[in-house]
């Protein structure tokens, strides 16, 4: 995979192929770094994924510190999703093996779309490949970011509503469970 190194060029990038940015930050010694190179990026739907969604960078959390300072990071690997003009929408501190990865890729692609109104964008890639991510800790929160894009989209609730009374069954111990309110 080929990573630019510079915000400015990823933002001009992310201009002309309207792909959001999906900035990992990095430093020396790094050992989580190094996991994701050896094991993580070395799997193909994860490589696939990444470029064909994202607009990849790759900063030295130390080297580029105003960035960091912009963006609040203070920790390597993490992994910032942002809009053309450097918006971040989502970040998450930490290595993932593949499918974890790729579930986190979802979700924040998912909350960087959201307030574009590309929620066709985000049900389809929500729903590529879910049930191989269905024993991830992210599958509830994508399940909950694809109806909340379906009920955006088409203002009806139902799918919504019964996905949370569904998880309160399913994952009674995940947040998205415990978002049920239709009943006060």
């Amino acid at each position: 995979m080929e990573w630019l190194t510079s915000l400015e060029n990823a933002k001009e990038e992310s201009i002309k192929t309207r792909k959001p940015i999906l900035l990992m930050f990095v430093m020396d010694g790094c050992k989580g770094c190094k996991k994701m190179g050896e094991v993580t990026y070395k799997d193909l739907k994860v490589i696939h994924e990444m470029t064909e969604w994202f607009v990849l960078l790759k900063l030295d959390l130390i080297k580029d510190r105003e960035i960091r300072k912009m963006l609040g990071a203070y920790w390597t690997p993490a992994f910032y999703f942002l809009d053309s003009n450097g918006n971040s929408f989502y970040h998450f501190n930490g290595y993932l093996p593949a499918d974890e990865f790729r579930a986190m890729l979802r979700i924040g692609i998912a909350e960087t779309l959201m307030p574009r109104g590309k929620y066709d964008d985000i049900i389809k890639i929500i729903d590529k490949d879910l049930n191989e991510l269905e024993w991830t800790s992210f599958y509830t929160k994508l399940l909950l970011a694809r109806e909340t894009a379906r009920y955006i989209k088409t203002k009806d609730n139902s799918t919504l509503k019964n996905l949370i009374k569904e998880l309160q069954t399913t994952h009674p111990l995940s947040t998205e469970a415990k978002m049920y309110f239709w009943d006060v």
